[in-house]
């Protein structure tokens, strides 16, 4: 019976405490893209972070974030693309070929259930 009593006194102190508590602050997901209408290199931050910073290059889509490097002078990164096949590259894989690419691994597949 003692139990319970000093649980429910623990549980109404810690729920008062939350009740006094600071409101939190929420900060809503920025869903920042990366984009120029006229100039070729884009510096951009897409979140609220620090380490998000990126600089994107509009005309073949090569992607650097801007990084400390271990003597703390700010460097620009390469961001490597994964491809469906599995591959990594610095420039995004064309759009076309990688449908293209989706649709003969559908078919392999379905040709090798079709063998079984």
């Amino acid at each position: 019976m003692i139990r319970k009593i000093i649980s429910v006194a623990v549980l109404i102190l810690c729920l008062n405490q939350i009740a006094q508590a600071e409101p939190v602050e929420v900060i809503p997901p920025q869903n920042k893209v990366l984009g120029s209408s006229n100039g070729r290199f884009v510096f951009g931050q897409i979140s609220s972070m620090r380490r998000d910073q990126y600089m994107l290059d509009t005309k073949t889509g090569r992607l650097w974030q801007i990084v400390k490097s271990k003597d703390d002078s700010i460097i620009l990164q390469i961001v490597p693309y994964s491809h469906l096949d599995g591959t990594a590259s610095i420039v995004p894989e064309d759009v076309e070929n990688a449908v293209v690419y989706q649709l003969m691994l559908r078919n392999e597949k379905k040709k090798e259930s079709k063998k079984k």
